[in-house]
């Protein structure tokens, strides 16, 4: 049976363009919607205002969101780093082990 493990790193970056698409999106329609509107200039530009203050609290919120992210990833980076090290460690005391063990065998 084939093991499949899924690349959490390219499902992420999808996620944030994904999200990215859809704030751009968002904010063009906007902008487009204020722009064509029958209304006038200081009304236009208030909205408008308003909606770009949304959009850049969306963005903020955003931002905190992939930072924390990647600071879970590098948790989870520095976490696997720290078992390689120790497995690392084991199989050459293993090895070392067996060595001696072998040396020993030839000598005695």
């Amino acid at each position: 049976m084939d093991d499949y493990t899924p690349d959490v790193r390219s499902h992420s970056a999808s996620y944030s363009a994904l999200t990215l698409s859809f704030l751009a999106g968002g904010i063009a329609g906007a902008t487009a919607a204020l722009l064509l509107a029958p209304r006038s200039g200081k009304v236009t530009r208030e909205i408008m205002g308003r909606k770009l203050n949304d959009a850049a609290d969306s963005a903020r919120e955003l931002k905190g969101r992939m930072a924390d992210k990647m600071s879970d990833a590098a948790e989870s980076a520095r976490g696997m780093k720290d078992r390689a090290i120790r497995r690392g460690q084991e199989i050459r005391e293993e090895v070392t082990s067996r060595v001696e063990g072998a040396a020993s065998a030839l000598v005695g």
